[in-house]
């Protein structure tokens, strides 16, 4: 195939991907496991999910779409030592829920959280000191974090709570 040839094909796969699309895609978070493989979100403006898989290589590897699921909003992802990767979702009335996706990106299992009363979910992290969790990051009204442990496993381990701390803001955590 010539370079003309190859141009033509990818401006019309970039036109017919713009006309499926249902709107405009922000980027979220990413995480990369130890098998090198990046792993990266696009939120529709539909409130659906893209996860995308990137190969160490940085070429594009696999990716699954899920939603839209009516008052569900994607907020972040990370991928945690196990290779898997934890999507966190916020209900309109404060729920959130966390899926794990296994390497491939196909859902394995959920568990909810809350709504608790001024508390709004802003982040996921991966946890280092286990080595296969990962951290929901939660803001209050009056400024304080909370800082969760979460097992593979989708179970509470423990928290931090820190703040409110006069002059500064958490905030940046996340826009949603």
């Amino acid at each position: 195939m010539s370079v003309r040839q190859r141009l033509l094909a990818f401006a019309m796969a970039v036109t017919m991907w713009a006309v499926i699309q249902p709107g405009t895609v922000s980027a979220q978070t990413s995480g990369i496991g130890p098998d090198g493989y990046t792993r990266f979100a696009w939120r529709g403006s539909d409130n659906s999910l893209s996860l995308w898989q990137i190969n160490p290589s940085l070429a594009f590897y696999n990716n699954h779409v899920y939603g839209p699921y009516n008052g569900w909003t994607p907020l972040a992802i990370t991928t945690a030592h196990n290779n898997n990767t934890y999507v966190l979702w916020q209900y309109y009335d404060g729920t959130v829920t966390v899926w794990s996706v296994d390497t491939n990106l196909n859902y394995l299992t959920q568990n909810f959280y809350g709504p608790y009363a001024g508390w709004s979910a802003k982040g996921l992290s991966v946890d280092t000191g286990t080595g296969s969790g990962f951290c929901i990051i939660w803001k209050h009204n009056s400024g304080s974090v909370s800082v969760w442990r979460v097992d593979q496993n989708l179970n509470f381990v423990g928290n931090y709570v820190a703040g409110p701390y006069f002059g500064w803001d958490p905030g940046f955590t996340s826009l949603y």
